[in-house]
């Protein structure tokens, strides 16, 4: 049997909670577990199998932690240590030291770590990278990442920890997980714009908000050929821009990016136990720079919204 336990069910473990639901059904897994210490949580847990309020006695294959970001490196390092596989949703950790710590007690106990980086795992983001490695954009020039949300900013969030982190990631990614050499902020903890300067001059311009006017989710890049833009809930296609004008690329696979990351690692758990090789999406070194560039931008905001 493969069990998995969530710990933390709120907005986004409900959404964890609903692909393994669905994962069980298919015969992927066989049990899920729900820790919460929230009451109203374990009573909305309604597909789980099991719902505790601590985590005594937790049989699992794999752990998610989906809990407030300020917990996820202590989480995750005790789980650790006990022997589990843990899946943590980003922030890994609160700093780049702290990121490092928990790296470095998955290797200690001889574990498997993941980083809730999904945006790896979009259907339109790999075509997307395929196409810049193929030549078909020509030499990037730009690129803009665009998420603003109309739900309230959460007490003592950080919109940049919350939602940038994905977009500096993905910067990276496209980039050849080359590092940014400059970041520019303006804005505050609900609304920013972030600047990441890379080698060669190009620029990516990250926008993200809470309690903005509409939902927005967009991804736009720019090459001396064509140009390539989508929308983040769309997951089959990419529009494509050149001088013959504009057409839909369609996306190998359509399944969604939550879906296609915990398929991934579950498969990675189930190799390691028959002593295959697997390899950990982001690497360890993309997960610590994501960290590190996120911690960056945060201590480069200003004080004024940005207008």
């Amino acid at each position: 049997m493969f069990k998995v336990a969530l710990l933390g069910c709120g907005r986004w473990g409900q959404n964890h909670l609903r692909v393994l639901a669905s994962f069980r059904k298919r015969g992927i897994i066989d049990h899920i577990t729900v820790i919460d210490t929230s009451k109203s949580a374990r009573s909305a847990a309604t597909l789980a199998d099991e719902v505790k309020s601590d985590f005594v006695d937790v049989d699992a294959d794999l752990v998610i932690i989906a809990t407030p970001s300020n917990l996820h490196a202590s989480q995750a390092k005790k789980l650790l240590s006990k022997g589990y596989h843990v899946l943590v949703e980003k922030p890994l950790g609160c700093s780049e030291s702290e990121a490092a710590q928990v790296l470095a007690n998955a290797r200690e106990f001889g574990r498997i770590l993941g980083v809730g980086l999904l945006l790896r795992f979009h259907p339109a983001i790999t075509l997307a990278n395929q196409m810049i490695n193929n030549g078909e954009l020509g030499r990037i020039e730009s690129m803009r990442f665009v998420r603003r949300t109309t739900r309230n900013a959460p007490e003592d969030g950080n919109v940049i920890e919350a939602l940038g982190v994905h977009a500096i990631d993905l910067m990276c990614y496209f980039m050849s997980e080359s590092e940014p050499s400059a970041v520019h902020v303006e804005g505050d903890k609900v609304e920013a714009r972030i600047a990441l300067e890379f080698p060669h001059g190009i620029e990516a311009i990250i926008d993200v908000g809470w309690q903005t006017i509409r939902e927005r989710r967009t991804v736009t890049l720019v090459g001396s050929n064509a140009s390539i833009r989508f929308d983040l809930d769309i997951h089959d296609r990419v529009t494509l821009v050149s001088e013959n004008g504009e057409s839909e690329i369609f996306c190998e696979s359509a399944i969604s990016p939550l879906e296609a990351e915990l398929m991934h690692f579950i498969s990675g758990i189930k190799k390691f136990n028959s002593g295959q090789a697997w390899t950990p999406t982001p690497d360890y070194g993309a997960a610590l720079r994501g960290v590190r560039w996120t911690q960056k931008a945060i201590q480069a905001l200003p004080i004024s919204r940005p207008h």
